[in-house]
């Protein structure tokens, strides 16, 4: 039985998960930080969260943050469970809340959410055992059965974005132990630009008594989601924060399985625009990996006319698509006939079409489906060839 073992600081998550999965290795992976632990296996139908699920009712939670269940309805099912004896998720099914594919895909937004949760670890250590069988007793995880595709580059690409725009949060939050505080309620809670569920749900919590650590905990949602609304709710003026028990003190607004299918055209080149460089940097590789040639940019500028011009196929431009400014740059690419590809946490059906008019041949939503990326990219680059200037 092989065992490989070190601290995540200096290897790197990402680069691990990339070496088990690319040599499809079988066994079980444990991350631990502190008293905290998670154990993934890698078997080769794909990977499965075995332990590291600190709450005891996931499923229950999903359901009703995501407005499928009322808490109210969820206690009867759960009593209708204690009486039965059988699992939550029969019972959904048998009672038509949801069906058979719904309810694996609640189950694998959960398994996912709780991996990536890892890429936030600081200080943590890993060991990785080779076997086909758990080689410790314990109590597994009430998502164990779930399975997710043993490719991890879709996880590494989210997490990866998950991570800049958790760079951006920790330069506001740089404490779990600070105290946030409603100081204006809002006109409207569709009118945020925050998911709605989760701010009604986080937003009492913020009663300025309450950490954000507890806030975390008490909540149904992942840890991720409660600190990007906690975070867009201060931008807007909603919130404050304070030192814990710093009644007095200053107050600051907180202002494998299958590999990637083979491009039509291997060998060409992609530029990836990106003021994001963890998530450019993972995308990049991706491409590479897929059988592209790829360079990185942090954006758009009269200096890259001109290789664009001789050397780039495409390209895959992320800007918010709501803004003049990156309107004016998909303009710009389409003056020198590069075809180009628009990714946008925007769903807005007329942000969208403002971007397709203004040139990109297609707009993606992120997160990102890499099958569907690579599809648009295989697309694009028949016409990027015969289009290209002499």
């Amino acid at each position: 039985m092989r065992k490989v073992c070190g601290h995540l600081d200096i290897f790197g998550i990402s680069n691990l998960l990339q070496m088990l999965s690319t040599a499809q290795c079988l066994g079980f992976l444990t991350i631990s930080k502190g008293g905290e632990r998670k154990v993934i296996q890698f078997s080769p139908e794909g990977i499965r969260l075995v332990r590291g699920v600190r709450r005891t009712n996931p499923l229950g939670e999903i359901l009703v943050r995501s407005g499928i269940l009322t808490a109210e309805r969820l206690r009867d099912i759960l009593h209708e469970q204690t009486r039965t004896g059988k699992r939550l998720g029969d019972l959904i099914v048998d009672q038509g809340i949801l069906s058979k594919d719904s309810l694996d895909s609640a189950l694998r937004e959960q398994v996912a959410e709780e991996i990536y949760d890892l890429f936030a670890w600081a200080d943590s250590t890993f060991e990785f055992i080779e076997a086909f069988v758990d080689p410790e007793l314990g109590e597994e995880s009430p998502l164990a059965k779930v399975v997710l595709d043993a490719n991890v580059m879709s996880i590494m690409i989210e997490a990866a974005r998950r991570m800049d725009e958790l760079e951006r949060i920790r330069s506001v939050i740089p404490d779990e132990r600070l105290v946030p505080k409603q100081v204006e309620l809002p006109v409207s809670f569709d009118g945020l630009g925050l998911d709605r569920r989760a701010v009604e749900e986080i937003l009492p919590l913020a009663d300025g008594n309450r950490a954000i650590d507890k806030i975390i905990e008490e909540s149904l949602y992942p840890k991720f989601t409660v600190l990007r609304t906690l975070y867009g709710l201060s931008e807007r003026g909603i919130l404050k924060i304070r030192d814990r028990g710093d009644a007095d003190g200053p107050v600051t607004v907180i202002g494998k399985a299958p590999r990637p299918s083979t491009p039509s055209r291997p060998g060409g080149t992609i530029l990836v625009l990106s003021p994001l460089a963890t998530f450019r940097a993972a995308l990049a590789w991706y491409l590479r990996n897929a059988g592209y040639s790829a360079t990185e940019g942090n954006g758009w500028d009269e200096s890259a006319e001109s290789p664009c011009r001789e050397c780039v196929d495409a390209i895959i431009l992320d800007v918010p698509i709501e803004s003049d400014d990156a309107l004016a740059v998909c303009g710009r690419i389409r003056e020198i006939s590069r075809p180009f590809i628009l990714l946008s946490s925007n769903t807005s059906r007329k942000a969208q079409a403002n971007a397709l008019q203004s040139g990109a041949r297609c707009v993606l939503v992120k997160p990102l489906k890499e099958a569907l990326l690579l599809e648009r990219l295989s697309e694009l680059l028949a016409p990027a060839s015969s289009n290209r200037n002499p």
